[in-house]
């Protein structure tokens, strides 16, 4: 069939997705070809060393037939999987010399800054990714092509970073997806942030020029690195970056456990992998204290600690952070006056009162508030979060968020095995706001979830009144 150039971008983009949804599956080469009769698509499904699961069944490739996996088989095959990590199983189609040379270089830079690695061990390509243990018998890992390759996107589908400067959740002003190995992104995303998204207030302390951001780079730079390397890059989804007036969210595919705790989280590394060559690369210190630096950060620069979120089905985490206080009024100062020059001291003198109308003015209703008391030695923290959208509702209307909740369990009550994609089309809602629903509801005993996050269903324990 001969294929437009539109029509093959968009397959290129959404075969490989199709398939990873529906095996779980990434070793996947999606290629653009052309010959006499025009364009057409190339589709390889590369050989798994481990078995793959399709529509609740379990199959292995062996020689050139597929076998369906029963019985003793299959608990020995689940033992294998569960003792193998994604990133740790190997691709046939890529070799040593498809790897990025610059993504070598900047491993080399960074190990060499922190330490942490001899200079023999970095002599060569092979000797970094035998010492970082990214290959086995001669064939690369997911780890190394994610690390590396600089399209890793051609054999990871979604691989890669979505930035969007948004005005509202509906409305993005302007988008970038920005491509390339995950050592070449740990240095390129802040930067694009630096210069395209984000922008420095001027003012003046005569004589000195200063600059100020309205969040520290020191905790995007935790945050971005985190995303990297506990996004679950076999699902196919990019890490997606907003930005808006005053605030900027970084949303990633990650496992988390349901018990999870700003105060009490758990270092769980789906990329071990992954995780190792950052560390060993210093651009993460130890494992496990990523938030707390992210925290630390904020209140040093005098930002609001940032809110940190989990879905309730444990596979997407969320950070957002705030603009200062100091940024807001030194933009409010710049909007009310008209002197070309800016001054510090002033906009100091009058920070409360130039922020004294940023705060939302919302009615806060029992239903749509979860209180988290976290007990530090030197302090007691209580944080209030509150659902989207709750703006109170005019005396006599149905607030509402509790009218989409109820919209909500009446489509599960009808429809119990609906996916969130489903959900988001029914109720015309982000996934962020889906996935709150979702956790109020089964916090408060209306719903539960039945089977396995990936082929179970949602059953209605009672409705919402």
């Amino acid at each position: 069939m001969d294929l437009g150039v539109n029509e093959t971008r968009r397959l290129l983009e959404s075969i490989p997705n199709s398939i990873v949804q529906a095996l779980n599956y990434s070793n996947v080469s999606v290629d653009a070809k052309k010959d006499d009769n025009g364009l057409y698509i190339e589709i390889i499904v590369h050989k798994s060393d481990a078995p793959v699961f399709y529509q609740g069944n379990m199959y292995k490739r062996i020689g050139t037939a597929n076998f369906k996996v029963e019985g003793t088989q299959q608990q020995n095959a689940l033992i294998e999987v569960r003792n193998r990590t994604w990133d740790s199983s190997v691709v046939d189609n890529v070799s040593i010399d498809d790897l990025d040379e610059e993504s070598f270089q900047i491993f080399r830079e960074e190990a060499v800054a922190s330490g942490r690695i001899s200079g023999k061990a970095l002599e060569s390509r092979e000797k970094i990714l035998e010492e970082l243990e990214l290959i086995k018998d001669g064939k690369l890992t997911v780890a190394a092509v994610l690390l590396f390759h600089r399209k890793p996107s051609k054999v990871v589908p979604g691989a890669s970073i979505l930035i969007g400067k948004m005005r509202n959740d509906a409305d993005v002003v302007s988008s970038d997806e920005i491509k390339g190995s995950l050592m070449m992104l740990s240095r390129s995303i802040l930067d694009i942030l630096k210069v395209k998204y984000l922008y420095a207030l001027i003012s003046y302390d005569m004589p000195t020029r200063i600059e100020t951001y309205p969040y520290p780079f020191d905790a995007l730079r935790e945050a971005v690195f985190n995303s990297l390397m506990h996004n679950d890059w076999s699902s196919g989804q990019s890490i997606l970056i907003k930005v808006y007036d005053h605030s900027l969210s970084i949303l990633n595919r990650a496992i988390v456990d349901e018990d999870w705790t700003v105060e009490h989280h758990k270092s769980r590394h789906i990329n071990p992998l992954i995780s190792n060559v950052f560390n060993k690369a210093g651009l993460v210190e130890k494992f496990g204290t990523g938030i707390t630096k992210m925290i630390d950060s904020c209140k040093d620069a005098g930002n609001p600690e940032p809110l940190f979120e989990t879905a309730s089905t444990g596979l997407d985490f969320c950070v957002t952070f705030q603009a200062s206080k100091l940024y807001r009024a030194i933009e409010k100062y710049r909007a009310l006056n008209s002197d070309s020059v800016v001054d510090y001291r002033k906009v100091l003198a009058q920070m409360d009162k130039l922020t004294e109308d940023d705060e939302p003015n919302v009615r806060i209703n029992s239903n749509d508030v979860r209180i988290n008391v976290s007990k530090n030695t030197d302090d007691v923290r209580i944080n209030v979060r509150l659902s989207d959208e709750n703006q109170g509702s005019p005396a006599g209307t149905e607030d509402p968020v509790h009218s989409r909740k109820k919209h909500l369990i009446e489509f599960l009550k009808a429809s119990p095995e609906a996916t969130v994609e489903k959900l988001q089309s029914e109720l015309s809602v982000t996934d962020r706001t889906i996935y709150r629903d979702i956790e109020w509801l089964r916090e408060n005993g209306y719903l539960e979830r039945l089977g396995s996050k990936k082929s179970g269903s949602w059953h209605v324990i009672k409705e919402l009144e």
